[in-house]
């Protein structure tokens, strides 16, 4: 008894060795499987080629190299993404551009003392986002535009930042894991898409996600000051919440093109587009506003006087996220939108207080011509078609697609009432028998007649597509510069057509038609004398109207389309033809292990 006890205790302990021995040799090779997922994620490649080539390397520099059938490595690349349930998964061969990659492993270990050799295997699965971030669509303007559109978006709020409050916040900032730290009091990922905020509540986020990291700002100082200024106004009329961040899919501020909102965490978004954009959302839908500017850049062609409205039908985005298309299907993972706006100027150009000889004018009558011109833009998009991390940022590559806005240009009546959503792409001007009132005549101050001129419209600004290419850094490849590319502007030369059409205007072709105000004549000359001045205003004003139509008309328009209309629009996150896009450095994730 006391042997067979003996020889099981020894077989036992024999047996225990053999086990430890084989859970070590798993864990070794467990380890070997994670190193070597870890290394290939760093260096994906839709083909799979390098990321074979680096797993293999890395096993064999930890101790494991292929042999047969008693040790084997298999790589296959594929994509870490969302399964639709909330859950995330590996799809092998998913729809490029690839990010993952699942390394499986098995070895033969011997049993030394009990039974024939056992075969283990181990896999990991590591993944490493390439993270991009852009807008379409905005530049920065002189600071009466920006302090006049803003207070526009907020209702008539009065806003008076100075340029350097300006400059600081167009050169400011912020990146995805700050503003998740600072969002909510949990700073979590969670909290980000949860929040929602007014536009002083954001210029409070954003004010606080700066001093989170000086260096990604020029000027700390400037642009915390712009922010508290922003924070400090009390917006007037019904704005709406601004959604702040949301995963693909769900409107919002940061349209976030990954499965999950931590993969963005180190995108940078800058402090301006947030705010503009952030504006333009609270004020999304709402009627027209009119808003005042200085135009003062006008005051060397003639004495101009210009009314603006504006209307945010539906606002832009800021986009950071993945490349490619989402898993199955053929939109885009990361995409953003321009805004669909209504932008209307009533541009007055008078006779007033000019000399004698202006035109052959008398003194004593004055003529003040109308442009009521209004632009009805749609939307347009970018999206991040590929990136390529390399080894260094100027090396690295984004290729960006771009598809510009539908737009109509008209003049004549303003459109009071503003336009919808649904209205915007079957958009068109007023019928051509509709009439408007192009100028207005006055003697000694009291209205005599009118002008008036049919609707024109500009034919519609057609979509056009392009693709931009960046470096690492959102440095602009191959001559295409950020402001400036293939597909060209369009709205200076629809203005200019605009002006030749006008300048046809006459009475012969019923163009333009002289209207007498007769009972003011009757009570300013009398009805004698009003009558005979009739044919005499007639004689006058209408050889100034095409004048003013035909030739004073075209650098007016230039002037606006350089001061206040291009600027404008493109601070709204509207051009007209053209693909402008403002890129940020790409983020080449850290590899980490995800199963």
């Amino acid at each position: 008894m006391i042997a067979v006890i003996g020889l099981l205790v020894a077989v036992a302990a024999l047996g225990v060795l053999d086990v430890a021995n084989l859970y070590l040799a798993k864990r070794s090779l467990q380890n070997v499987a994670d190193l070597a997922a870890l290394a290939a994620a760093q260096q994906m490649d839709d083909p799979c080629s390098q990321p074979l080539v680096t797993a293999s390397a890395n096993a064999a520099s930890n101790g494991f190299v292929a042999s047969g059938t008693t040790r084997t490595l298999a790589v296959t690349c594929g994509r870490w993404d969302s399964n639709g349930n909330g859950g995330m998964t590996f799809v092998s061969n998913g729809t490029p551009p690839l990010n993952g990659v699942q390394v499986s492993v098995t070895n033969t270990v011997p049993y030394f003392f009990l039974g024939p050799a056992h075969r283990i295997a181990a896999s990991a699965t590591a993944k490493a986002s390439v993270i991009g971030s852009f807008q379409v669509g905005t530049s920065l303007a002189q600071v009466n535009l920006l302090n006049g559109m803003l207070g526009a978006l907020l209702g008539g709020t009065q806003v008076q930042l100075d340029a350097a409050s300006w400059n600081g916040l167009a050169n400011a900032n912020v990146k995805v894991a700050d503003l998740a730290a600072v969002a909510t009091a949990a700073g979590t990922y969670d909290g980000l898409l949860a929040t929602q905020a007014t536009v002083g509540d954001l210029a409070t986020i954003l004010l606080n996600a700066v001093g989170r990291d000086g260096a990604l700002t020029a000027d700390v100082s400037a642009a915390t000051s712009g922010l508290k200024a922003v924070a400090a106004l009390v917006p007037q009329g019904t704005l709406k919440p601004i959604q702040l961040a949301a995963l693909s899919g769900s409107p919002a501020l940061l349209q976030l093109g990954v499965a999950n909102a931590e993969y963005a965490a180190d995108a940078s978004v800058n402090v301006l587009q947030m705010l503009i954009a952030g504006a333009e959302i609270a004020a999304a839908g709402n009627a027209p506003v009119t808003f005042n500017l200085d135009t003062t850049g006008l005051s060397g062609v003639l004495p101009v006087s210009v009314a603006l409205t504006l209307q945010v039908i539906s606002p832009p985005s800021i986009a950071v996220g993945e490349p490619g298309y989402i898993e199955g299907t053929s939109t885009w993972r990361t995409q953003a939108q321009t805004a669909q706006i209504l932008l209307g100027a009533n541009a007055t150009i008078s006779t007033t207080n000019t000399t004698t000889s202006w035109l052959g004018i008398p003194y004593v009558l004055d003529v003040s011509v109308q442009l009521p011109l209004y632009v009805v833009a749609a939307q347009g998009q970018a999206w991040l078609q590929s990136a390529q991390c390399a080894a260094s940022k100027a090396a690295s590559t984004q290729t960006i697609g771009v598809q510009t806005g539908l737009a109509n240009i008209c003049i004549g009546t303003p459109l009071a009432n503003g336009v919808s959503a649904t209205d915007v792409s079957g958009f068109s001007c007023s019928s051509t028998n509709a009439r408007w009132s192009v100028a207005s005549v006055s003697l000694l101050n009291t209205p005599i007649a009118t002008v008036s001129a049919p609707s024109v419209g500009v034919p519609v600004v057609n979509p056009s597509s392009a693709t931009l290419m960046f470096d690492g850094n959102g440095n602009p490849i191959n001559g295409n510069s950020v402001n400036s590319n293939a597909l060209g502007a369009v709205l200076d030369n629809s203005l200019q057509s605009t002006v030749t059409t006008l300048g046809q205007l006459t009475e012969s072709n019923n163009g333009l038609k002289l209207t007498l105000l007769s009972g003011a004549l009757d009570l300013l000359l009398g009805s004698v004398i009003g009558g005979a001045v009739g044919g005499l205003v007639d004689g006058l004003v209408m050889p100034v109207v095409t004048g003013v139509l035909g030739n004073t008309l075209g650098p007016v328009l230039k002037g606006l389309d350089d001061i206040i209309l291009g600027p404008l629009l493109q601070l709204l996150g509207v051009q007209l033809g053209v693909a402008t896009v403002t890129d940020y450095p790409l983020t080449c994730g850290v590899a980490t292990l995800v199963q």
